[in-house]
């Protein structure tokens, strides 16, 4: 249940700042889901299994499309850019301590930033790097309130409890800024 509200508050976060491109690009996205549902309808009695092919298509569209269009708007409309990252296991006590900044490199300034930190096992094969990213050890998220200014940063740091894993470990930190 946790999991889920913590879920509902992110796409609520992400729905409340919603800029005018993301308006636009989300209702390109149902028009042409729209357009391919008719063009479907429309071709059924000549040809089914190439109706059937553009509805399966017009079906992916819908649910892939929201998190190609999230992506690609973060990534040029919102980009962010997580610096010096520093991650040390303190010796006397089971904590994992892991230090950073987040910059605003857009041309906008953020009131709000999510930031996800994953310590993930280190491994130099693709396959396990891409499991490790899908199972991290630990995860945590912190939300910065603070307005932050173009070119500003600000500093986070994050400890993980009773972290007992004694090997080296990657850390993935992903910044969200509205």
């Amino acid at each position: 249940m946790l999991k889920l509200n913590a879920f509902k508050n992110y796409i609520i976060t992400y729905i409340n700042h919603f800029s005018i491109y993301d308006y636009v690009a989300y209702a390109w996205l149902i028009l042409l889901f729209f357009i391919a549902i008719l063009l479907a309808i429309l071709i059924a009695k000549k040809s089914p299994i190439f109706s059937m092919l553009i509805f399966f298509v017009a079906l992916i569209l819908l649910f892939v499309g929201p998190f190609i269009i999230k992506n690609y708007l973060d990534e040029y409309l919102r980009p962010t850019k997580n610096i010096d990252i520093l991650v040390k296991k303190l010796e006397f006590s089971n904590a994992l301590v892991v230090t950073g900044k987040v910059k605003n490199i857009s041309n906008h300034t953020y009131n709000i930033c999510n930031v996800k930190i994953s310590v993930l096992k280190n491994s130099d094969n693709f396959i396990n790097k891409t499991i490790n990213k899908l199972k991290p050890l630990r995860k945590k998220s912190i939300s910065i309130n603070e307005s932050l200014d173009i070119n500003q940063t600000k500093e986070l740091r994050v400890v993980f409890d009773n972290y007992t894993y004694a090997n080296d470990v990657n850390v993935s930190i992903n910044s969200e800024c509205y």
